[in-house]
């Protein structure tokens, strides 16, 4: 229950019992694991149950890489992106996001992803921890910009960055939370328009045989 209690200007405050603000505590834990649940389960999830990889989302990831357009990705193209957002990544972590090749093709690359069974991966919010390194719960704008001039696209003037967050800023409280990445990055939804149109045409061509 509340009780009243009384400061040191001799006002009157209400107060929470240590039992109730325990309690509410437990709550909002359970109300943030519980969120955590259905952000997981919202992953498009594969046929094993880990994410869903589709062509389109890597295809334009691969071509992010792949800046020379030849086709394959290389360690150092690895480095030159990855770079950018993280700064001291062991080349081991290279080789091994290339499989300890030389070098991944497209294809290579897919095939290698496409039936993977991270099951409890939520890859939206790891993507967020690049842009909230003190774990906040919102993006650092300094980063933001350090990462926007790592990348090569220069400073971010002060009008940039609000425009950026404007756009990305969907419940208008001044800041980008998770909430707002995961509506700017619908993780596995890529090429479902895609899917649809395949899906419509073939629906015509019945139609018209």
């Amino acid at each position: 229950a509340e009780y009243m209690g009384v400061n040191q200007n001799g006002q009157t405050k209400m107060s929470i019992s240590p039992k109730k603000a325990a309690s509410n505590r437990k709550i909002s834990k359970t109300r943030d694991e519980n969120f955590v649940g259905k952000a997981i389960t919202a992953i498009p999830r594969n046929e094993k149950g880990g994410v869903l990889v589709t062509e389109a989302e890597l295809k334009a990831a691969f071509e992010f890489f792949d800046e020379s357009g030849s086709g394959k990705i290389t360690l150092s193209d690895l480095k030159k992106r990855l770079s950018a957002f993280y700064k001291d990544l062991p080349v081991r972590e290279y080789k091994f996001l290339l499989n300890n090749k030389p070098e991944l093709t497209f294809e290579e690359l897919y095939s290698l992803l496409k039936d993977n069974e991270l099951t409890s991966y939520d890859p939206v919010k790891e993507a967020f921890k690049i842009y909230d390194p003190q774990e906040t719960g919102f993006v650092d704008t300094d980063v933001l910009r350090e990462i926007f001039e790592n990348l090569g696209y220069g400073d971010l003037s002060d009008d940039d960055m609000q425009i950026l967050l404007d756009t990305a800023d969907q419940d208008k409280d001044g800041r980008i939370s998770l909430d707002d990445f995961r509506l700017l990055v619908p993780f596995g939804h890529a090429g479902a328009d895609d899917e649809n149109d395949v899906t419509e045409h073939d629906a015509q061509n019945d139609t018209h045989s």
